[in-house]
């Protein structure tokens, strides 16, 4: 496994509409918050000023789907970096 590589804001969304049905995202000032089956994960972050689709580390992404308690293989199938 590696935690090299980047995915898009957007391509997350398509893996948390797929993998975590019911998931909530708010938007904080320097990240977003996202709520999923009672958990809640604080550490995505908004990007750059004004960007609309940040890149995100694979590291992030993975830390987010343990604390989530999202499953991994649902998650690898949308979001190939984290093979």
């Amino acid at each position: 496994m590696t935690s090299f590589g980047q995915a898009s804001l957007k391509d997350i969304l398509a893996m948390l509409t797929a993998c975590a049905p019911g998931f909530t995202l708010e938007r904080k000032t320097h990240h977003f918050w996202i709520r999923y089956q009672g958990n809640i994960y604080r550490g995505l972050p908004t990007g750059e000023h004004g960007e609309r689709n940040p890149k995100i580390q694979a590291g992030v992404i993975r830390h987010m789907i343990r604390q989530l308690g999202i499953d991994f293989e649902c998650a690898k199938e949308h979001l190939p970096i984290l093979t």
